[in-house]
């Protein structure tokens, strides 16, 4: 998932145990980085409560298989009325997603091949959709009228792993003082943007004009760069956007790797919520394993709207649970799909429409997926403990 122009990473896969996998459950092999802790510290966490959600309901087929572009990922034809959750889902904010789709798709040149693994057409044939008019009330009824939802396998199988990602909300000064004084940087020229996180934090940035505003929390202006982007709600009163803008090149280290290593914190309760809770617990134990994650990010001031969601890699607004980050190569912008995982509530499913309109650094597979729940801490509490199993039906225009 990467928030415009470009989402660090995805929360979980990268934040928890290490990037770029297809499997973040598998333990990835132990390695030691400069600065990791590696002392046992007091294990500080709960057990892990079972969590008990309702069935999965595996794909419901109407038909064979169709080829793509990929010879072991197929599409095999279903229907609206075998979706499990279609009919109650918010199909009103779902084509408000698709409609920024629209807009984005409407200046685009028609000729243009959709991208990815599927045969999707050209641009044209999105516009044509998108060209359909719609009445108030009678949204859920477009999409069953334009469109064919199609599951997705790869090598045979449905399932893959889906995360959740969000916006956070820091507080924040233009002026340095006693209580903002956690610099963000805009990014630097030449040789000073490749200073590692720990050379950073030491100083080696300071007094060079660079900073776009300070801080109150050095804990939560850590995790708004593993989102890649954020607002903050200044001093004055007044909301400020903060938007990727580079990395300094040191590679990702996720640290919440160490905690499983140690065993501080159980794999099975790995979460943004227990890693920021143990990091708070232990201050200075905290800011070491934070400087054992020599990347560090850059950010730029970005437009800001209180009802409007951060731009997404295929800029246009995000829309809280109805956008999802999804691996460029496979699949392009834009596209509704419908996916049907397991919730990060205890015994719910996750049943949602959504616009494939971001990316991210640990978003690889066809099957994979990062939901974006939306900003400020409730939206937090969806996407930092999720790690769901699940699959999805891509829809595709009938005229395809």
């Amino acid at each position: 998932m990467k928030l415009h122009p470009i989402r660090h990473t995805a929360l979980l896969a990268l934040l928890l145990l290490g990037g770029c996998t297809e499997t973040p459950l598998i333990s990835p092999p132990t390695i030691v980085y400069p600065n990791q802790p590696t002392k046992p510290f007091a294990n500080t966490t709960q057990p892990t409560i079972p969590i008990v959600s309702e069935a999965a309901t595996p794909p419901v087929i109407t038909g064979a298989p169709i080829s793509t572009r990929a010879s072991n990922i197929q599409l095999h034809p279903s229907d609206f009325n075998v979706l499990a959750g279609w009919m109650s889902d918010d199909h009103v904010a779902a084509f408000k997603a698709f409609k920024h789709s629209c807009k984005r798709w409407n200046g685009m040149s028609a000729d243009k091949v959709m991208s990815g693994n599927f045969h999707l057409g050209r641009i044209a044939d999105w516009q044509a959709v998108c060209s359909k008019p719609v009445t108030r009330g009678q949204e859920r009824q477009f999409f069953e009228q334009w469109f064919k939802p199609y599951a997705v396998s790869e090598n045979g199988q449905f399932d893959g792993m889906f995360t959740g990602y969000y916006l956070p909300e820091l507080h924040g000064s233009r002026h340095q003082s006693a209580r903002y004084n956690v610099p963000i940087y805009r990014m630097p020229s030449g040789g000073l943007r490749n200073h590692s996180r720990a050379q950073i934090k030491a100083g080696a940035l300071a007094g060079k004009g660079l900073e776009l505003l300070w801080v109150d929390n050095y804990i939560e202006a850590f995790f708004m760069e593993v989102q890649g982007s954020g607002r903050v709600v200044m001093d004055d009163g007044s909301m400020v956007g903060l938007g990727f803008a580079g990395g300094n090149g040191h590679e990702y280290y996720a640290i919440g790797k160490t905690l499983v290593n140690n065993g501080e914190i159980a794999k099975a309760d790995i979460s943004m919520q227990t890693i920021r809770a143990w990091i708070e617990q232990h201050p200075e134990e905290g800011e070491q394993l934070m400087l054992s994650n020599a990347s560090y990010i850059y950010f730029r001031y970005t437009p800001v709207d209180p009802n409007v969601g951060p731009a997404g890699a295929m800029a246009v607004p995000l829309t809280a649970q109805h956008s999802v980050a999804i691996d460029h190569k496979n699949l392009p912008y834009g596209v509704p799909i419908w996916l049907d995982a397991d919730h990060p509530v205890q015994g719910k499913r996750l049943q949602r429409l959504l616009m494939a309109q971001d990316t991210g650094g640990a978003i690889k597979g066809v099957i994979r997926g990062d939901v974006y729940w939306g900003q400020g801490e409730e939206a937090s509490q969806m996407a930092g403990p999720m790690k769901s199993k699940g699959h999805y039906f891509l829809l595709v225009p009938r005229n395809l």
